[in-house]
């Protein structure tokens, strides 16, 4: 029974890594699990969804695996899943801690009460005439004996903290990984600057053999004004809500990042431009629609408008260079009007 279990999943693996090649598929736990699973045709709904993606694509973008791993594989995610065992780590770190605190505190208060009861004994003997070296003696010993006592306790407090600390740091390092390695934008909801980096360098990777790509850069328009008018809490309703607005849009071939401060980027992949241009348009004007209300009384503030600039890439053309076409697009939008739309 095991082996047969342990030949079917070597089989699978067998599988699984010719497709993750064929596909340029980046070779990380999740993308494995995901193929593993893919091969073992299990689960009917992941299988036709990474169909879906692939045809797309051309291949699994990373964001694209970890919300089918997260769906899928391992509903709790693997960030979530790394960060209950940091807490329940941390939790019982804690608790030791605790323990080893009161216990030592135990031990204090009785070596405390030990050196009152050995101070009236030496008192006692200085003042009695029947005292003997015995009795002094054995006060002395009682002390020694109290004294090495609360010595190895406090030794072994001292090597808990010590323990605790490279624990902590542990933790931490761990903590400042899992940061970095994250995909999401925690404000807005949509995924962050390093998977746009990631992910365009990704997709301009598979250079003819991949779908043709559409980048947009879209800028909320006088979002300062917000931040100076209203306060930075309303700043970020305001990145929230386009950020709910556009994540809306998110499906096969189309991924929205955050780029950095009020500017979102959007990156198609198949399709015509003309086609990544209405839909930039759709979400420009859905954006308009969006009213800013005071969240005490429901009174209208302000709207919210977009500009957006858009480009598809040329062949043989970089991310650097298609993202400096775009860029260039979306200063013409700013500087023509803004809430519009510049083509590259």
């Amino acid at each position: 029974m095991i082996s047969g279990t342990v030949e079917q999943a070597a089989e699978r693996l067998r599988k699984a890594v010719p497709i993750m090649v064929k596909y340029q598929i980046p070779v990380t736990p999740i993308n494995y699990a995901l193929w593993y699973t893919y091969v073992s045709n299990e689960d009917p709904t992941l299988n036709q969804r990474i169909d879906e993606i692939v045809s797309a694509y051309g291949m699994i973008p990373l964001t694209k695996a970890e919300d089918l791993f997260r769906e899928h594989v391992s509903p709790s995610g693997s960030i979530e899943s790394a960060l209950h065992k940091m807490k329940d780590s941390f939790e019982q770190m804690v608790q030791g801690i605790d323990k080893d605190l009161h216990a030592t505190i135990a031990d204090t208060q009785s070596f405390s009460t030990l050196l009152d009861e050995c101070n009236r004994d030496l008192r006692g003997s200085a003042t009695s005439k029947v005292s003997s070296v015995d009795d002094i003696f054995g006060t002395l010993d009682k002390l020694l004996q109290g004294s090495t006592a609360m010595q190895q306790n406090t030794s072994r407090f001292e090597q808990r903290l010590s323990a605790a600390n490279e624990e902590i740091r542990r933790l931490r390092s761990e903590l400042e990984t899992l940061r970095q390695d994250a995909m999401n934008d925690e404000l807005t909801g949509v995924f962050n600057r390093r998977a746009f980096d990631l992910e365009l360098t990704q997709f301009l990777g598979q250079g003819s053999r991949g779908p043709a790509v559409h980048l947009a850069l879209l800028d909320i328009d006088h979002f300062k004004q917000f931040n100076d008018r209203f306060g930075h809490q309303v700043g970020d309703r305001v990145l929230s809500l386009v950020g709910k607005q556009l994540a809306a849009a998110t499906r096969v071939g189309v991924s929205v990042y955050r780029y950095g401060g009020e500017e979102f980027a959007l990156i198609f992949c198949g399709g015509t431009a003309q086609q990544a241009l209405l839909l930039a348009e759709t979400l420009r004007l859905a954006i308009e629609r969006l009213v800013l209300k005071d969240s005490r009384n429901g009174e209208r503030l302000t709207n919210i408008s977009a500009s957006i600039g858009i480009a598809s890439r040329l062949p043989d053309e970089s991310a650097e260079e298609l993202l400096a076409r775009t860029d260039k697009a979306l200063y013409e939008a700013k500087h023509s009007g803004r809430n519009r739309i510049c083509q590259a």
